[in-house]
C-alpha cells in the first residue's frame, strides 16, 4: 500500500515538474532587438505567475510554471503581444509599434462636454464626457471614453465607430486613428497629461488589476467635415451609435440633444 502511494506521489510530482521548463527567446521590433520588454507567464485569466525582462539585445530566459500557459510581451510604444507556449522552449517574437496620437505634443481641446454623448447603455442612462478635436480643415476626431472590462486590454487602431439610423442601417463609419492604453480614473477628471499617457502606456502595466477601479481607453474616431455636416442636418442619424469588435452588443442607444448638435456646429465654425 505504501509502495503504491509512493508511486502515485512520484507520478504527481513528475507531472508537475514536466509542466515546468526553461524558456528563452528574442524580442525584436522594426529596428532590431528591443530592450526592457516585460515578459510574463500568464494563464487564460491573465494571472501572472513568473516574469522577466529582455536585455539590451532583446534576449530573455526564465523558468515558467506551466508550459501550456502563454507568454505576454509588453513595452511602452509597442502593441502588447501574447503567445501560447504549447510546450515550446524557444521563441522569436516581433512586436509592432503602436500608432500614437498626433495630439500628444500640442493637444488642444477645442470642444468638450460631459453631455456630448448621452444615452441608454446596457439598460443604464449614461452621460459620457467626450471631445471633438480638429485635425485639419477637413478632418476632426471624436474622442469617446470606452470602459474596459480588464486593464490588460488595449484599444487598438483599426476598430470603428459605426453610426446607424433608426432602422439599424449603417450610414457612417469612423476609423479609430490611434492605439491607446486604458488608464484608471473617471473620464471627467482626465486632463491632457493623463490622455497622453493613454497613447504611450506610461504607468500602465498589463496584468495589474483592481476590481474597484474602472479603466477607460480614449480612442480617436476620425470624422470628416462632410460627416459632421451630415450630423447637423440629420440629427436622427445619431439615434444609434456602436463601437464594433470590442463587444458585439457594445451599443449606445443615443439621444442627441440640442447641445450636442450645437457643439458640432461650433466645431465646424472653428
Amino acid at each position: 500500500m505504501n509502495r503504491l502511494y509512493f508511486i502515485m506521489l512520484l507520478f504527481c510530482v513528475s507531472s508537475v515538474w514536466a509542466q515546468q521548463q526553461n524558456v528563452s527567446g528574442v524580442v525584436k521590433g522594426p529596428d532590431g532587438g528591443i530592450a526592457k520588454v516585460s515578459v510574463r507567464e500568464i494563464d487564460s485569466e491573465h494571472r501572472i505567475f513568473n516574469h522577466t525582462t529582455t536585455d539590451r539585445n532583446g534576449l530573455f530566459s526564465f523558468r515558467v510554471r506551466d508550459a501550456q500557459h502563454s507568454l505576454q510581451f509588453y513595452a511602452p510604444g509597442y502593441r502588447t503581444f501574447s503567445h501560447k507556449m504549447l510546450g515550446a522552449k524557444s521563441f522569436k517574437v516581433n512586436m509592432e509599434k503602436r500608432r500614437t496620437s498626433p495630439f500628444v505634443a500640442s493637444a488642444k481641446v477645442i470642444l468638450k462636454s460631459e453631455k456630448l454623448f448621452c444615452g441608454h447603455y446596457f439598460g443604464d442612462v449614461v452621460k459620457r464626457q467626450a471631445w471633438i478635436e480638429k485635425m485639419c480643415d477637413s478632418l476632426y476626431c471624436f474622442i469617446i471614453p470606452i470602459e474596459m472590462e480588464r486593464p490588460v486590454d488595449e484599444y487598438p487602431a483599426g476598430r470603428q465607430l459605426i453610426v446607424l439610423d433608426g432602422a439599424g442601417r449603417q450610414v457612417v463609419q469612423c476609423e479609430n486613428v490611434v492605439d491607446v492604453y486604458p488608464i484608471a480614473g473617471d473620464p471627467e477628471e482626465v486632463d491632457q497629461m493623463r490622455l497622453a499617457q493613454s497613447y504611450v502606456g506610461t504607468g500602465h502595466i498589463p496584468g495589474d488589476s483592481d476590481d474597484e477601479i474602472k479603466y477607460f481607453a480614449y480612442p480617436h474616431f476620425q470624422v470628416s467635415k462632410a460627416q459632421l455636416e451630415q450630423f447637423c442636418n440629420q440629427p436622427d442619424l445619431l439615434a444609434r451609435l456602436a463601437v464594433d469588435t470590442y463587444r458585439a452588443d457594445n451599443y449606445w442607444n443615443f439621444f442627441p440633444t440640442d447641445k450636442t448638435i450645437d457643439l458640432i456646429r461650433k466645431a465646424l465654425e472653428k
